[in-house]
């Protein structure tokens, strides 16, 4: 394994939990479940390799929300926004920016 496949899989890695944990807070535990089963029935996409197929992801989320679909995009883009600054940043930093949110 390159430090470049171990670098895409930790990214892989964040998007997937950010995804999990914005999908869980917003439709609650079961209801994303449903959508999870949706997702690997409907468009052959398991939980796991979500970070390798964000088009039919988004196209899962569309066909399956409809409207509602961009508000949830919308959640998970600064979510992850978040989650990339929050490994960059001290503990001093992270309150500061807690604050603004």
């Amino acid at each position: 394994m390159t430090y470049h496949d171990f670098k895409q899989g930790k990214c892989d890695e964040r998007l997937s939990n950010v995804i999990d944990r914005v999908l869980n807070r917003m439709l609650g535990r079961q209801a994303a479940e449903t959508f999870y089963v949706h997702l690997e029935n409907t468009h052959s996409i398991q939980r796991q390799n979500i970070a390798h197929e964000l088009d039919s992801f988004s196209s899962a989320l569309r066909e399956y929300f409809g409207a509602g679909a961009g508000v949830i995009e919308q959640v998970i883009h600064k979510n992850l926004e978040f989650a990339e600054l929050e490994t960059e940043l001290d503990l001093a930093e992270k309150s500061r920016i807690l604050k603004l949110v």
